[in-house]
This record gives C-alpha cells, structure tokens and sequence, in this order.
C-alpha cells in the first residue's frame, strides 16, 4: 500500500513539474514574438474568442464581422459585460448599436460620412 500510495506520488509530482515546463514554454515563446507577432497572435485569440462567444449566445452583434468593441470592455451597448454584445437586440428596441456597429451599418456618401443606418 505504501509503494502504491509512493508510486501515485511521485507520478502527480512529474505530471505537475511537467504542466509547469509546458506553462513555461508557451509563456516564453510568447515573449520571445516581436511585437507585430504579439499582436498578430492577440487578435487571431480575440476574433477566436467571439466566434465561441457568437456561438454559444451570449454576443448578439448586429454586423459580420462582429464587433470588437464590446468583447474587449464592459460598457453600455453590453450591460456593462465584457465579452458580450447586445447591439442586435438595441436595434430591436429602436435604440442605437455600439459605435463600431453603427460605422459598420452605416451607408456612406462619396465623402465617406454615414448618411443612414442600413436595415439590419
């Protein structure tokens, strides 16, 4: 019983050095990226982490791609979420969409500046 419970020990201890060795890695070889790889890699991981937001429900944008604005903060177009949007259902109540969804629907003169928003 002593081996086994030994056995199991040292087994934990290996899986935990090696979970740890791993960790390491991967927080090293972030840091070692230059700085236009950095951000490369953070949004690939944003954009990734609202595809999984859209898909389980819990980021209702109004335009595709999504918006990012409200992913990356807490604010009013979100219920002061982070990581969520609520822009289609505002739209559904009549009220405006975040400030990137809004540019996003807006249909643009030869000037560039938002005449309307489109139906959505």
């Amino acid at each position: 019983m002593i081996k086994q419970t030994l056995i199991f020990s040292l087994l934990m201890l290996a899986a935990g050095v090696a979970g740890f060795l791993i960790a390491q890695e991967l927080n090293s070889s972030f840091e070692s990226l230059s700085p236009e790889e950095k951000y490369q890699r953070i949004i690939s991981q944003r954009d990734q982490a609202i595809r999984q937001a859209v898909a389980a429900g819990d980021y209702n944008c109004c335009i595709n791609p999504a918006c990012t604005m409200c992913y990356m903060a807490a604010n009013q177009w979100n219920n002061f979420k982070a990581g969520t949007c609520a822009c289609d259902q505002l739209i559904a109540q009549g009220k405006d969409p975040c400030p990137q969804c809004k540019k996003g629907l807006c249909n643009k003169n030869e000037d560039g500046f938002c005449l309307t928003i489109k139906d959505s």
